[in-house]
């Protein structure tokens, strides 16, 4: 692993990722292949994500994140811990039977909310609702205030600091070997994303996969999205995905900016027209998503994005070359993580006697 700032520093350059929300599906996929290829048998990790999928508009995970402000969220009151479910119950109750919430191992009450809880429910009233799906994972900020939180903190009490910002890249990490569980990191992240694992009392969150990217290859998030909505690279490599969605183009852009923290993940904005439904047929509405609700989470330069895409898209439509269009469909996959693999090539197989 290449040396790591101490601190927040600027990193030499930043990885970044890009999730294109009108592709994304809320299949979940990310979540499932990053927790089987780092959360299996570990101890204390069943109720650990380092990448999940939200429904917007609604309150999200950590339970109303962007409201909270810089402080540990009481998250754990809700989720309780690890999830014990009554599918005993489930399977062998007669048809219609009610069921009851699945319960928190460590306390043994039910669970009031978790990841997910809200997953397909929107905004706007019945039957004309809207709802688009946003995956999130750490942001690897260019100003990470976790980081200089967990600095502080080790500091103050002589201890190896948990979490850095690598040079090399930008990856933001934390080793739980050196945390002390200070709740510095949580508490101090707008976006509440370090989750804390209750059995080893310390606290974990995405590296970008660090030891694929040491090795050249792709988050496994990244290669394994069914709808091909994730982009991976370098930000200052102009013949990247990501350098040209978020600098050329500009359409990808970040959450939340007005945290002012920089994060390095990055959203095109969906361009969803909700069915509007009559008694009698189905017709496209006169107005888009509304779009203070996409204000609300990319900022105002989405109405500029937003232009862009439709102005691309009616190109196409009209048979005239489109870059843009091109990149959001992906043709080849591999194209969207360059310069990194997807998978390992194979060795050639020697067979006796050949």
């Amino acid at each position: 692993m290449s040396e790591s700032t101490n601190g927040s520093g600027a990193s030499q350059r930043q990885l970044a990722m890009v999730f294109n929300l009108d592709k994304c599906i809320g299949c979940q996929g990310c979540t499932v292949s990053c927790r089987t290829h780092w959360k299996v048998d570990r101890p204390g990790a069943d109720h650990l994500y380092n990448i999940w999928c939200e429904t917007k508009p609604g309150e999200g995970w950590p339970k109303g994140w962007m409201d909270i402000g810089r402080k540990k969220p009481d998250w754990v009151k809700d989720y309780g811990g690890s999830w014990k479910f009554n599918l005993d119950e489930v399977y062998n109750s007669p048809a219609g039977s009610t069921y009851l919430h699945p319960v928190a191992e460590e306390t043994g009450e039910p669970v009031k909310y978790g990841p997910v809880w809200e997953e397909d429910r929107g905004g706007g009233e019945w039957p004309n609702g809207y709802f688009f799906y946003m995956p999130r994972m750490c942001n690897h900020c260019d100003d990470p205030v976790c980081v200089t939180a967990c600095e502080d903190y080790c500091a103050r009490h002589d201890s190896p600091q948990a979490m850095t910002k690598r040079e090399s890249d930008g990856i933001v990490s934390i080793d739980p070997d050196k945390c002390l569980d200070c709740h510095m990191c949580i508490a101090a992240c707008p976006y509440q994303i370090p989750m804390e694992n209750i059995e080893t009392k310390s606290y974990e969150s995405c590296d970008l996969c660090v030891s694929r990217v040491d090795n050249g290859y792709a988050p496994v998030c990244a290669k394994s999205c069914p709808a091909r909505a994730m982009y991976f690279g370098y930000l200052d490599d102009e013949d990247s995905y990501v350098s040209k969605l978020v600098n050329e183009y500009k359409v990808a852009l970040p959450l939340r900016p007005d945290f002012g923290v920089g994060p390095n993940v990055y959203y095109i904005p969906p361009f969803i027209r909700p069915n509007k439904i009559t008694n009698d047929h189905v017709t496209l509405p006169e107005k888009d998503l509304p779009i203070e609700v996409l204000r609300e989470y990319f900022g105002p330069d989405v109405d500029q994005a937003l232009a862009t895409l439709k102005e691309h898209r009616e190109a196409a439509a009209n048979g005239e070359e489109s870059e843009l269009m091109d990149m959001l469909i992906i043709y080849a996959l591999s194209d969207a993580f360059t310069p990194f693999e997807i998978i390992a090539p194979v060795e050639p197989v020697q067979v006796e006697g050949s």
